[in-house]
């Protein structure tokens, strides 16, 4: 009988056989589950910058976008700033899909990740997809009154100067966009006492109680301010006067309030003291037919709707500080350049629009302080105060400001306001407002930072991603 013998060594040599090949039957799958993690990673953050860069050309084919556009225009757009924005070469993307309503642009645009350690299983590459749409901002126009306090306070209180930084970069905000710059037209409504309607538009004015419609003092200011410490200047328009010293502006052109005409006819507010009608259908009073305000101070003229960026810019420059504070006159006049009832009143090129779900109209107020009639009979008089000479007639006022922020609102204008000051009626200015999102308050060393803010919310309802 022929027996077998195993010795120790060689069972050890036998175990460790089987060891190592099971080590390798388990490392192999280990491996390449590790390695593929490693190349889903790289695919995921190839994804994650392919989706930045899909973004950024949708946003960009959609601003530049009109109506009927090509294919082929929108898909060069498309195409130089995927390139432009980090996309890789080998990235495919689709044909640009405009909604049948022209309000959304939608782009597929696809990639392949080469792989690394999946191609032990023959898996060369992962394929990579993504959507990204924006709106279409090309059936939107923009319109917006910036109704600006220039009352003395602002001046005083070197609130002025920031202000004007602050509304120069609102203007670059829509003159540098390329998607905006032809839809946006922008009043600019200066207020203090008064507002000013240019001499330009004097035909506008009705004679009242015996005075002249349009008095001697605008059309021959030297006749009246004959001091040597009086120069004699003109507004930006060539025709609206100023005689200045050096602290002080007189501008003619200013009108007195509805309101207050209403009130000194009737003891009340009436049918067009706080409504958008043209002067077509009621003239208006030159602010010197008051005898106690007619040489108050006034702001300089009304700029009405304009898409010339370079002659808004000039006017914020040429703003002067002077004057107390009608923020009834400052609102109902923001009103006058946004409503399509003085569509041709001021001009074709300044008409406002026609309100559709095409236009959007927006007014940004802005104040330093609290309404400031003036009531005293022995001094400076408002009408509005002839009922009650006291500072209840504030009220009264403060009243007919919301009043017309309420018809603003209805008739589809939204409303932001800034409280620019610690001084200035935050419960009123914020009441004016569409809502509370659309209140802000400022300071000198914020208010560029607020504009900036109220102007990026205004493009973000034209020009947005919707996925």
């Amino acid at each position: 009988m022929t027996r077998h013998f195993f010795s120790l060594s060689r069972l050890t040599d036998n175990r460790d056989g089987a060891v190592a090949i099971i080590f390798i039957l388990v490392a192999v799958p280990l491996l390449l589950a590790v390695g593929a993690s490693i190349d889903f990673i790289r695919a995921y953050n190839d994804r994650i910058d392919l989706q930045s860069a899909a973004d950024s050309a949708v946003l960009a084919a959609a601003s530049k976008y009109k109506h009927g556009m090509p294919e082929a225009n929108i898909s060069s757009t498309v195409n130089a700033f995927l390139s432009a924005n980090g996309a890789p070469e080998t990235a495919i993307a689709g044909k640009p899909e405009v909604s049948s309503d022209e309000a959304e642009l939608c782009l597929d645009v696809a990639d392949a990740v080469p792989t690394t350690f999946m191609q032990v299983a023959n898996i060369q590459s992962v394929p990579i997809s993504i959507r990204s749409c924006a709106a279409l901002p090309g059936v939107k126009q923009l319109e917006i009154a910036l109704v600006l306090d220039v009352s003395s306070s602002m001046i005083e209180e070197n609130r002025f100067a920031p202000m004007q930084t602050a509304v120069s970069g609102f203007l670059h905000a829509f003159s540098s966009n390329a998607a905006l710059v032809d839809k946006t037209k922008i009043s600019i409504v200066p207020f203090s006492s008064r507002v000013n309607i240019g001499m330009g538009n004097t035909a506008w004015l009705q004679s009242y109680n015996g005075a002249a419609a349009v008095p001697k003092r605008w059309t021959d200011p030297k006749s009246v301010y004959t001091s040597s410490s009086y120069k004699l200047g003109y507004w930006i328009d060539g025709v609206t006067p100023v005689m200045s010293t050096s602290t002080n502006y007189y501008w003619m052109g200013c009108i007195e309030p509805r309101a207050d005409v209403e009130v000194r006819d009737a003891g009340a507010i009436g049918t067009y003291g706080v409504s958008d009608a043209p002067p077509t259908t009621s003239a208006f009073v030159a602010m010197d037919a008051n005898p106690k305000s007619g040489t108050s101070f006034c702001p300089p003229p009304i700029t009405p709707l304009t898409g010339d960026f370079t002659y808004l810019k000039n006017v914020v420059t040429q703003l002067t500080s002077e004057g107390s504070t009608r923020l009834d006159a400052g609102v109902v006049a923001g009103w006058y350049t946004l409503s399509p009832k003085w569509k041709g009143v001021w001009g074709d090129k300044s008409s406002p629009a026609v309100a559709s779900d095409s236009v959007q109209k927006v007014m940004v107020f802005m104040t330093d302080g609290e309404m400031n009639t003036k009531y005293d009979p022995s001094g400076k008089f408002d009408w509005i105060c002839s009922q009650s000479p006291s500072s209840a007639c504030n009220k009264v006022a403060t009243s007919a400001m919301q009043a017309a922020c309420s018809a603003m609102k209805k008739s589809g204008i939204e409303i932001y306001t800034l409280s620019y000051s610690s001084d200035a009626d935050v419960v009123n200015i914020r009441n004016c407002a569409t809502n509370t999102a659309h209140f802000f308050t400022a300071s000198p060393a914020t208010i560029k930072t607020v504009y900036e803010t109220i102007a990026a919310a205004i493009r973000g309802d034209t020009l947005r991603l919707t996925q």
